[in-house]
């Protein structure tokens, strides 16, 4: 399955190569808060993000995309030894503007866990955002599927080069 969506992931970003137009440089920070199994654990999670997307259409970008992501252990079981969470996202990144200032998004591939141990897992983050030609900033929903989930609701801010 991780090599599948590796593939996956590799095709969508050579799709994105063969563009006639050239594309656009994103890097950004993010914070969210824990929902679902990991709220038990971590407070909050911060990030940060890079991204190239290449003008695929008049309002479509598609192209690769990468970060770190790390969710911040709650203070009780720090105290006991448990580590904060983290994981390095590889993906494709999706976007469609609805209307010049306002998107939709997602970016879907494999995140490598890179505390604790454990296994990596499936990454997705569908999200909704608002745009200049500068910068843009969006509210999303990350997660890391892989028998359980990590997830989080973020607000994000990607700044373009």
């Amino acid at each position: 399955m991780k090599k599948l969506i590796f593939a996956a992931a590799l095709l969508l970003i050579g799709v994105g190569a063969n563009a006639q137009t050239p594309g656009q440089f994103k890097a950004g920070v993010n914070i969210g808060l824990p929902v679902g199994d990991v709220a038990d654990v971590a407070s909050f999670t911060a990030g940060a993000d890079l991204a190239y997307l290449w003008n695929i259409s008049e309002n479509f970008q598609l192209g690769p995309t990468a970060g770190f992501q790390n969710y911040f252990i709650k203070s009780e079981l720090k105290d006991l030894g448990a580590e904060n969470v983290n994981f390095v996202p590889v993906a494709a990144s999706g976007q469609y503007s609805i209307v010049p200032n306002f998107f939709i998004g997602a970016d879907l591939g494999y995140a490598f866990v890179t505390s604790g141990g454990g296994d990596g897992g499936f990454y997705y983050m569908p999200k909704l955002g608002y745009q200049q030609p500068s910068y843009e900033v969006y509210g999303g929903y990350r997660g890391v599927s892989n028998d359980g989930s990590i997830s989080a609701i973020n607000l994000g801010v990607n700044f373009k080069f």
